[in-house]
């Protein structure tokens, strides 16, 4: 393929490609909100990703550079998207994902994890890069994606994209001499970046390990909610559930759930109520409601009620009170 050739391809094929660029994005970003649960996806990406059509001078300046015989497979980035998350713990779950999707087909051409295990002496660009075709041909919206087109998805944590922003271009595609005081400068500035990810990283482990038993028990208490209640009343605040976990820690023990099921069982009216006021009070349509009727049976209204963490849902207690046919001694 001639360069003239190459060029007239790039322009027909543009709006292909972004349509490939944003279908890759979409079935990424679809598989990890089904992985993270709980997790919102917008928190977990710190950069909303979006496709990026390489501009044509630049393409063809590249194949003069490469010699390319066949640039249309060889241009592996003529669109490429990019995943920015917060920590290295959190690239290895976006890489699972492309390298398991059946739609296409996924080859890691930049995995800054081995070269780390080849070279721990060297403090380098990270990144982690794939290049994805599809298995066949792809009709998205009457756009035909052939096997032969490329696109690249790169993975950085927040920290890498920093760095290569401020360093990638004029260190790795110099207009000029690079002095080694620079790349020196710039190697230290890598290890100090590494060694604040590693920190961050046990940090963030630490955090999880202390919080797993209270997130379990709302994922049970979702359970129980979605067969009880319904999964479609369900309007998920995060904060209100923790807020309630998190001051009633204490009464989470071993075998909860289940108490909280057979109570339920036994109450038959209580889930007919939750459910009749879902739409109508936000606290209702919470998990952690079902909880709340539970321990004030359990623990007593008072010792709720004095403990209470959410001021804003004063009207929602006392109706749970009145649905258990109990009240506080002192308010």
């Amino acid at each position: 393929m001639t360069p003239d050739d190459f060029k007239k391809y790039l322009e027909e094929s543009r709006e292909i490609f972004l349509r490939w660029g944003e279908y890759v994005i979409d079935q990424i970003v679809g598989k990890l909100r089904v992985s993270l649960g709980y997790e919102p996806t917008p928190l977990f990406i710190k950069i909303p990703p979006l496709p990026r059509i390489k501009d044509i001078d630049s393409a063809l300046g590249k194949i003069g550079r490469k010699q390319y015989d066949d640039p249309v497979r060889q241009v592996t980035d003529i669109v490429g998207v990019r995943f920015v998350v917060l920590l290295s713990d959190n690239i290895e779950m976006i890489g699972n994902i492309i390298s398991s999707e059946e739609a296409w087909i996924a080859v890691a051409s930049k995995d800054y994890q081995d070269e780390i295990d080849k070279n721990p002496k060297l403090f380098d660009y990270q990144s982690q890069h794939f290049e994805v075709r599809p298995v066949a041909d792809l009709n998205i919206d009457g756009f035909v994606i052939t096997k032969d087109m490329c696109c690249e998805v790169q993975i950085r944590t927040l920290l890498q994209h920093a760095y290569a922003e401020l360093v990638h271009d004029s260190l790795y595609k110099p207009v000029g001499p690079v002095p080694a005081k620079a790349e020196r400068q710039v190697a230290k500035s890598m290890a100090l970046m590494e060694t604040t990810d590693d920190l961050f990283c046990s940090t963030m482990q630490l955090l999880y390990d202390t919080n797993k038993p209270r997130n379990d028990f709302l994922s049970d208490l979702t359970a129980i909610y979605t067969e009880k209640i319904g999964q479609n009343l369900i309007k998920l605040d995060i904060k209100t559930n923790y807020a309630v976990l998190d001051e009633f820690r204490g009464y989470v023990e071993y075998g909860i759930s289940d108490k909280i099921s057979e109570f339920l069982e036994t109450k038959k009216y209580i889930p007919k109520k939750i459910e009749s006021r879902a739409s109508s009070y936000p606290f209702f349509a919470q998990p952690v409601s079902v909880f709340i009727y539970w321990l004030i049976d359990k623990a007593g209204p008072d010792k709720v009620h004095k403990c209470w963490p959410l001021p804003g849902y004063w009207r929602e207690l006392d109706i749970i009170f009145s649905d258990l046919d109990c009240k506080p001694t002192h308010t």
